[in-house]
């Protein structure tokens, strides 16, 4: 799924989510060429019966493939609710190459 387009925004613990199609993730694991990112409503240390089991997995090359979850609500991000502050995947792996 290399033509689908997604961001990335700072989170409070100075690490980056994941921004795809509305839908916010945290990033649950990085391996050598993937991150394995989980649904960010309801995934916290709280307990939610409603958690989220939506997946999504970020390839080094810029693709990103969706589990086979879909989410269980609606988009946190819809028109002009976007955060500010996005990164595409290009600005964020410029910092890494640039250091």
């Amino acid at each position: 799924m290399h033509k689908y387009e997604y961001f990335f925004v700072r989170n409070q613990k100075q690490g980056y989510n994941l921004i795809f199609n509305g839908y916010m993730y945290k990033k649950e694991a990085s391996f050598r060429a993937t991150i394995n990112w989980i649904c960010s409503d309801g995934n916290g240390k709280r307990i939610n019966e409603n958690k989220c089991s939506a997946r999504a997995i970020t390839k080094f090359d810029g693709g990103i493939k969706l589990g086979k979850n879909a989410h269980n609500h609606p988009p946190r991000f819809t028109g002009n609710s976007v955060p500010a502050k996005l990164m595409t995947k290009e600005m964020l792996l410029s910092q890494y190459t640039n250091n």
